[in-house]
């Protein structure tokens, strides 16, 4: 028996056999359209082509989901875009409600002083450290700015120019120790003046001096401009009276005054630069 397994017949016997085995598999690949190594790789790869294929749809879904956040990120820089634009509209537009104020009430100024010579001004610059409240304008010696002209909103006093350069001037205001304005209330018509001290300056008030301690002013009372010394004309609005006070060292008194026009919140003003009783 072992002998046959080793002799050449069993030997061309299984090559007969291999042959028919290999034309058989053959056949039955190639019956499906594919070769037998593509079917062979086919089968060990496809694990492989079923993970590209994940990756690529996670991809194209990344990709979607990136374009359109990309989208939204436009759109919301487009809106920011809009609304900022907006706000400079509404800031303009604010700018402009106070200047047409502001000119409404020169033109009531003007109307009733003929001979006022203005000469409009913005303020550009304030000193938040400052307790007397002065600030810069936006105009100086070339446009015939010059130092103790008065500055107004309206027919309010604000304060006077006390240093002025070639494109600038630095206003003093009310509050201001230096500024002292010749006045009278319209009701007594009791002269008087005004003083600006520090702890009143804090509170956005002035002392109205000069009244006796039997004085009629009472709280109320309007203050103006006596038109006295030549700098200030003559009737403009300092304030309000809001106490009358007994002095206690004489027998003086003294009021306390509330600005008609807070110098602190001023934005446009008018320079008076000429006016008939000006002093020369």
């Amino acid at each position: 028996m072992q002998n046959y397994f080793r002799s050449i017949k069993f030997k061309y016997t299984l090559c007969v056999l291999a042959v028919l085995l290999l034309g058989l598999f053959v056949a039955a690949v190639s019956s499906g359209g594919t070769s037998p190594f593509s079917s062979a790789l086919n089968f060990v790869l496809s694990p492989l082509n079923r993970a590209a294929e994940h990756i690529s749809e996670t991809v194209s879904d990344f990709r979607a989901g990136f374009r359109s956040s990309s989208r939204y990120l436009e759109e919301i820089e487009s809106l920011q875009a809009e609304l900022d634009e907006y706000r400079e509209q509404m800031v303009d537009y604010e700018k402009l409600q106070q200047k047409l104020a502001s000119y409404e009430e020169f033109l009531g100024v003007k109307s009733e002083h003929s001979d006022f010579v203005f000469e409009p001004a913005a303020v550009i610059m304030r000193d938040g450290m400052d307790v007397y409240a002065s600030f810069t304008i936006n105009k100086g010696t070339q446009d015939g700015i010059d130092v103790n002209m008065p500055v107004i909103y309206g027919k309010n006093l604000i304060g006077v120019v006390r240093e002025v350069s070639l494109t600038s001037a630095v206003v003093y205001t009310v509050f201001h120790p230096d500024v002292s304005v010749s006045a009278y209330e319209t009701r007594t018509r009791e002269d008087c003046y005004t003083e600006a001290q520090n702890s009143f300056s804090l509170e956005g008030t002035l002392k109205l001096m000069g009244l006796a301690r039997t004085t009629p002013v009472v709280a109320g009372g309007i203050v103006c401009t006596s038109g006295i010394g030549g700098i200030y004309p003559r009737d403009l609005i300092i304030g309000t009276v809001t106490q009358v006070v007994n002095s206690e060292s004489d027998i003086s008194a003294y009021a306390v005054i509330k600005p008609a026009m807070d110098p602190r919140t001023a934005v446009d003003v008018f320079v008076i630069t000429d006016f008939e009783d000006k002093a020369r």
